[in-house]
């Protein structure tokens, strides 16, 4: 029998390493886009885990609208059942807060992230507000007054309270 040629052995050889390689390569898919923060919230508390009793989001938001009127610092809680996969609460808060223009592009605004399956929350206050709520006064009313509050699943008692004490601190 006869050998074939070396430009058709190689040929043959090439091809089929081709073949073999595409069938293990990962299959053309597009990047990701980056994530979008979703829609803003159309009122000053939003429960998107449905953990507060019927009527608190309202009233409490309504103390918010008021106290913006006075002082035209912005407040917003948002209650989330979870946290996005792969994203640390206070990247995420960050990301909400900046998505949303919490504080109407004067930085003078405040987020308070609870996220329920996670059981974790964040408190993030712009720049505007850095002399009254720093990253160790956020820090400090979330510890003291409000976390405790939530690990007793106390939802609504936690939400009256950051009320109160992030009021009382943008009001020294």
């Amino acid at each position: 029998m006869k050998n074939p040629p070396i430009k058709t052995a190689l040929f043959f050889l090439l091809l089929s390493s081709l073949l073999t390689a595409n069938l293990h390569a990962a299959p053309n898919v597009p990047p990701a886009a980056p994530s979008k923060s979703p829609a803003g919230p159309s009122k000053y508390v939003t429960d998107n885990a449905s953990v507060l009793h019927p009527g608190t989001a309202d009233r409490l938001s309504g103390q918010l609208a008021d106290f913006y009127r006075k002082s035209a610092d912005e407040l917003i809680i948002v209650i989330n059942p979870n946290l996005p996969t792969g994203v640390a609460i206070g990247d995420y808060a960050r990301q909400l807060y900046e998505g949303w223009k919490i504080g109407q592009g004067k930085d003078t605004g405040a987020l308070l992230l609870i996220c329920t399956q996670e059981r974790q929350g964040r408190i993030h206050a712009g720049r505007g507000l850095a002399t009254k709520l720093s990253e160790d006064v956020c820090k400090k009313i979330f510890i003291e007054t409000i976390a405790p509050r939530l690990d007793a699943g106390d939802y609504d008692g936690a939400c009256k309270a950051a009320v109160t004490a992030l009021t009382a601190a943008l009001s020294r």
